[in-house]
This record gives structure tokens, sequence and C-alpha cells, in this order.
């Protein structure tokens, strides 16, 4: 039987450098981790969570330490959890992204949502490229599918189909080069959803990869110890 190897919240972190606030909200904080040595760029890590009011950034913060150890400036971003006000989430991030001056998206699960609706018009000179793990991209399966215990329905306050513009495998980002990396053994977001996306960008012509990961869950693609954080390290080389 296949269960969910999730060690990754039990590993030790630091605390950040310092706080920035970039709106009015308590929780329109980001925590920056600086590099501990000279800067290969920077990194805005967004976390998930279902999009649920109970899961907030902190567990990312062993995965920020670890990146800003590869070198990296980390933007670890904190954003109102409003479950049924979808609206909230998007707008803050492209506040945070636009506060903190961009760099290279890294978002997990639900961040990973975020991350792929996160470029418009205005900020997309500011992404240098977007990695999304194990992310929830398809809205309109994941809500049919009740995937996630309906996480999808709690979160938008509808049907997925009624707000195409908050799902990523209809509101196709046409701005900035995307990486999919998602587990052949996720439990919680079937890779399938993953497929789907990239599917629809090669027959948009966008610029995608899928990297599919044998023996990988949900959550080792967020754990440095793991095959993933590799993967991910050779692509902002790339990139940032």
């Amino acid at each position: 039987m296949i269960i969910e190897d999730r060690s990754v919240f039990d590993l030790p972190s630091r605390e950040c450098a310092s706080v920035e606030k970039y709106g009015e909200d308590p929780v329109n904080f980001i925590e920056i981790f600086e590099p501990v040595a000279q800067s290969l760029g920077q990194v805005v890590l967004i976390h998930g969570g279902s999009w649920r009011i109970e899961y907030d950034l902190a567990h990312l913060r062993s995965y920020a330490g670890a990146l800003s150890d590869a070198g990296y400036r980390v933007q670890l971003v904190e954003y109102r959890r409003t479950p049924g006000f979808p609206d909230n989430y998007s707008d803050d991030i492209r506040k945070a992204i636009e506060h903190c001056g961009g760099g290279v998206l890294i978002g997990h699960s639900a961040g990973g949502h975020l991350a792929l609706i996160a470029p418009d018009t205005t900020n997309s000179a500011l992404i240098k490229g977007i990695i999304a793990l194990s992310p929830l991209c398809d809205l309109a399966t994941a809500d049919k599918d009740n995937t996630d215990g309906g996480s999808v329905r709690d979160f938008l306050g509808t049907a997925a189909v009624n707000r195409p513009d908050l799902d990523p495998n209809v509101r196709l980002n046409v701005h900035v080069p995307v990486l999919i990396i998602h587990g052949v053994d996720d439990l919680i977001v079937p890779i399938e959803h993953s497929r789907n996306l990239y599917n629809s960008y090669v027959k948009a012509g966008l610029d995608c990869e899928l990297i599919e990961l044998e023996k990988i869950g949900h959550f080792e693609p967020i754990d440095y110890r793991k095959a993933p954080f590799e993967i991910v390290l050779a692509q902002l080389k790339k990139l940032a």
C-alpha cells in the first residue's frame, strides 16, 4: 500500500533574516532568507495547503533555508487564506511579487496554482519563470473529481466552471516559461492533472516542460533531501 511521506513537516528550519510587509492585512508579509554566499538570483516561494486557513508558510521554511544555502535570495510569501473569496489569494501574490521585485516563482500544490495564474501584462517582466511542484492546476477536473476533499469548491466558493479565469488549464500563462514537477505516486493531486495542463500548453505552442518522477508522492517535491530538489536547482541555474 502506498502512503504519502509527510516527514518534510518534521524537518528543522531556521528563522528568516528579515520580514517585510507588502499590504495592510496582518498576513500580508514576506519572510526573507538571504543567500549564504554571493546571490545567484531571487526566488519567490509560495506555500500550498489546499488554500485552507489552517496551513501557513511554516512548512516551507526548511525548503526556503535550503534554497538560500544553495545561493538564492528567497522571498517566502504569506497571503490571505479566505476560502470562498479566491481573488484575495491571487491579488496578494501579485502584490507580493511587485513588492519584492520578482524572480523565479516556485509554488507547491495550491501554491503552484497561485504561481501559475500570477503572471499578467503588468508583472510578467518581473517573473523569470515558474516552477510548479505537485500543482493543483486543472481546477475543473479537480472539482469534478472532488480532489483533495473538495478543496477546489471550498476555495472558489462556486463550481470551477464558473471561474475559468482562475483555472490554470483554461487561463493559460502566455508570459513566462513553466516547469511542472509531479510525482507519479501523488495521492492528493493526481499526476493526470499536470499532464492535462502540459498537453494544453503544448497544443497552444507555449513554453512548458513536465517532469514526472517515479516513486514520488505529493510532499517529496518540497523536501530538500529528495531528488526533486536537485532538479529544481538545475532549473534555477537556467532561469535565475
